[in-house]
């Protein structure tokens, strides 16, 4: 007997299953591709697809002005670091995030403060206010799983305080909130083209962490032109720009200290074309198999709750996670998850909910010798530790989670699948 594969998200096993993986491309990238390559003009500022891609995503999605990144890591930091938050400062995170979301704050040289979520699996505004300090300049919310944050009631608490909003989209690309794109409701939005995404430019070799392609979008000019000078070494882009424009020799400016986070040719190209797409055949049938999703599961016994999805609050689906009533099932989510998986479903679990507990917190694992900023001269709150945070809404969400995948490579016969195997664990654990 053949030793069984283990189901992995995106992973070896998921094709043998009858399930298509994902991602897919459009196919014509591969000749576009190639002829970057011929052409040799493979780097932002040698072709034009870099740019093409910036202007076709910020009309995409609303803003004034898109920034086109390495990752979704480097847009975070490009975000954080444009709004002038540094050595000093605190930034409100929700501790249910990829590390990334709480990194980029400490790679701006700011401290991270952790808050919890509600059970719509994002930040909960109650729980914010009472994080804010002197040192506060700014709040992390996160779209997670495609579920849109809840963001008159955070913009009025930034307002209120002073405070900027960093909108981390990594899982929402078509999320909205009263009709606007995620992203541009806050002062920057970060958006992530990693291979997991909605769409990537290039991906992420599973089990390597190394993600490709990001998006900084705002609304201010002034904010963009920061954001393109700290993703290109602190140049000063804008005058680069204009001599480009005048045909004249091109000045070495440099404005301040950046970092070369340039997306290539290549992944713009194939962004450009999966933009494309994401209307016509990626969101909308996300949009259709949620729906299925929502029909079938919505009503059994045993599920306490779906993903908020509402007039106001449109959610991007990119998983579809499922909260289970714990009170009237005798099996918790991990468990419920190992059964779908014992009968061949791709599925997941919870993310990331407790980053406060990662060793990096909780040992204050900083730069250098002096583990800046966590120990900064900078940073002058007394005796700063992550022993003993704990933010319980997250925590609780681990043994109750379940998530299923909808990629536009399935069909609907996989969708049914998914539902009859979620609905046979869940009647065979229903409390008598």
């Amino acid at each position: 007997m053949s030793e069984k594969k283990e189901i992995v998200m995106n992973g070896a096993g998921v094709a043998e299953l009858g399930f298509p993986g994902w991602p897919q491309f459009d196919p014509k990238s591969k000749a576009e591709i190639a002829e970057a390559l011929d052409t040799g003009a493979v780097c932002y500022w040698t072709g034009h697809k870099g740019m093409e891609f910036e202007d076709k995503f910020a009309k995409w999605c609303g803003a004034k002005m898109a920034i086109s990144c390495t990752n979704g890591t480097a847009a975070l930091h490009i975000g954080i670091a444009t709004l002038g938050i540094g050595p000093g400062d605190e930034v409100i995170v929700p501790s249910y995030s990829f590390i990334a979301s709480s990194f980029a704050v400490v790679q701006a040289g700011a401290v991270p403060i952790f808050c919890d979520v509600d059970e719509s699996h994002t930040i909960d505004p109650d729980d914010i206010e009472s994080k804010i300090t002197e040192r506060t300049k700014g709040i992390v919310i996160v779209h997670l799983y495609g579920v849109v944050c809840d963001m008159d009631r955070i913009m009025a608490i930034a307002r209120k305080h002073n405070l900027y909003v960093i909108e981390d989209c990594a899982q929402a690309i078509g999320g909205k909130y009263k009709g606007k794109s995620v992203g541009t409701i806050g002062d920057v939005g970060c958006f992530s083209f990693a291979q997991s995404k909605h769409f990537t430019t290039g991906g992420t070799k599973p089990g390597t962490g190394v993600v490709m392609g990001g998006m900084v979008v705002t609304n201010d000019e002034d904010r963009g032109w920061e954001a393109r000078s700290f993703r290109d070494h602190g140049y000063d882009v804008k005058a680069r720009m204009n001599m480009l424009a005048l045909e004249e020799k091109l000045p070495y400016i440099h404005n301040r200290v950046g970092f070369n986070f340039r997306m290539t040719e290549m992944q713009s190209i194939v962004g450009i074309n999966e933009l494309a797409r994401l209307e016509t055949w990626n969101l909308p049938r996300r949009f259709e198999y949620a729906k299925m999703y929502r029909e079938a599961l919505g009503k059994l016994e045993g599920v306490k709750s779906l993903p908020v999805d509402t007039e106001e609050r449109q959610c991007a689906y990119w998983w579809f996670p499922i909260i289970l009533d714990l009170d009237k099932l005798d099996i918790d989510a991990p468990a419920f998850l190992k059964e779908m998986a014992g009968m061949g479903i791709p599925c997941y679990g919870i993310q990331w909910p407790e980053a406060y507990e990662e060793k990096a917190y909780k040992e204050l694992g900083g730069f250098g010798s002096h583990k800046f900023p966590f120990c900064s001269k900078e940073y002058t709150r007394e005796g700063l530790t992550y022993e003993g945070v704990v933010c319980p809404v997250a925590k609780s969400l681990r043994a109750r989670t379940v998530n299923l995948f909808l990629h536009p490579t399935w069909e609907k016969e996989h969708i049914q699948r998914v539902i009859d195997a979620f609905t046979t664990v869940h009647n065979a654990h229903l409390k008598k």
